[in-house]
């Protein structure tokens, strides 16, 4: 079986942030499941800001919207800024207009995974929400469970992962449940790209 290829977006320019290292971590825990990941981390979302205007995109730009358009699973990770996502994640997700008239237009389809990471409970709730609300409004559908790290809970361990054990579960639950449906959304492809005729 085609094995689902998640990209995951972490929206921290710090190279050794806890938004990244928690970004690298989902990864992992969905590559030792049998996912493809992309990690695009900070720098990586580095571009100007989006301009509709049909631009000549860069070599980075293309990177970051082909491994989208081959997505099955998307996986946003965005510290609080003043009560909401970074502005370079978002920029990153304005982005995603460039595939309106995809096959699968904007992230239409996509799972999309949502964790937060905040030095309070109130932005990260909001940040979350945020986050949420961007993904169905790319048409994705985002996890019943999201993850806010908040406080002491936004700790992380020696691997990067949720040093909290509460948090730790609450990641594990939101990981099944985005590698669940990415696995649905890969089988699709996989019969799509089958010849006609052709049997499983």
């Amino acid at each position: 079986m085609t094995a689902p290829q998640l990209v995951l977006l972490s929206g921290s320019l710090s190279q050794d942030s806890r938004t990244n290292r928690i970004a690298r971590w989902c990864a992992g825990q969905c590559a030792a499941r049998g996912a493809t990941t992309s990690v695009f981390c900070g720098a990586d979302l580095d571009f100007p800001f989006y301009r509709p205007d049909g631009a000549e995109r860069t070599e980075r730009e293309t990177a970051f919207l082909d491994a989208l358009a081959d997505s099955d699973g998307v996986i946003l990770v965005s510290p609080a800024y003043h009560g909401t996502v970074s502005g370079l994640l978002k920029n990153a997700l304005d982005y995603v207009n460039e595939l309106a008239r995809d096959t699968r237009p904007y992230l239409d389809g996509r799972v999309i995974g949502c964790v937060s990471v905040a030095l309070s409970e109130q932005g990260a709730g909001s940040t979350l929400t945020t986050l949420r609300t961007i993904g169905h409004a790319l048409r994705g559908w985002p996890t019943p469970l999201g993850v806010a790290l908040a406080g002491a809970r936004a700790s992380l361990d020696s691997e990067g992962g949720p040093a909290d054990p509460v948090v730790h579960a609450q990641m594990a639950t939101m990981l099944g449940q985005v590698l669940g449906m990415a696995k649905v959304s890969a089988r699709r492809r996989e019969r799509s790209a089958r010849p006609v005729g052709a049997t499983a």
